[in-house]
């Protein structure tokens, strides 16, 4: 069975992926390794595809993990990158996530203050039910708010323009983390927010199945 390769989004793990099924495949949770401060996406990037080890693989990206995604397929020849929920480019990015000082910002502030309590906005994720809030709030005491910290500065200062080709991009008009207006989806969810990967399984994993067979 062929696999395909997931990378979650910040304060997420293998979770948020426990209701997607594409009939033919098998789902690989790739799963957060120890970082340095000093690392961008990209080198963060390299660090994961010590979990992907076989040739031209196909790896779903949701938020974070999409723009992961995109880096890895930049060192990993890919049959498909499918990115849920995330951004290409910088470009796509809100313009809020673009501002340099904000990484200096993030810098000085202690890890306790990216726990759960701080960053957990249900209505901005687009956690619907108490389904999807109880998911949520498990994932995020399960992370370490000194990740966090990292990953949203190195977001902040990803500075990117180009992505392989092979990238299949997925996207909720709903979304406010990274709004539609900035997209370029090759595939729109009306009324998807943020975490339809997860509250809109069936039908993210209908798309990705018609693609992958087309």
């Amino acid at each position: 069975m062929q696999r395909i390769y997931c990378i979650s989004g910040m304060g997420a793990d293998e979770r948020i992926f426990t209701k997607l099924s594409v009939p033919g495949y098998e789902l690989v949770p790739v799963k957060w390794t120890s970082y340095d401060k000093n690392d961008t996406l990209a080198t963060y990037a390299q660090k994961l595809t010590k979990q992907i080890p076989e040739e031209n693989p196909i790896i779903l990206g949701l938020s974070l993990g999409g723009m992961l995604s995109v880096e890895v397929g930049k060192i990993v020849q890919c049959q498909k990158i499918f990115l849920v929920s995330s951004a290409k480019t910088t470009a796509e990015l809100p313009r809020i996530g673009r501002k340099p000082f904000l990484k200096s910002v993030i810098q000085t502030l202690p890890p306790g203050f990216f726990g759960h309590a701080n960053l957990m906005n249900f209505n901005v994720i687009g956690a619907e039910t108490e389904d999807d809030r109880e998911l949520l709030k498990a994932m995020m005491r399960d992370t370490d708010p000194g990740f966090i910290k990292w990953s949203l500065g190195a977001v902040v200062g990803w500075n990117n323009a180009s992505y392989p080709k092979e990238i299949f991009h997925i996207h909720g008009t709903a979304d406010k983390i990274i709004p539609a207006k900035n997209v370029r989806a090759d595939h729109w969810v009306k009324g998807g927010t943020h975490i339809m990967v997860y509250n809109r399984a069936a039908e993210v994993s209908e798309i990705i199945s018609n693609c992958l067979r087309a």
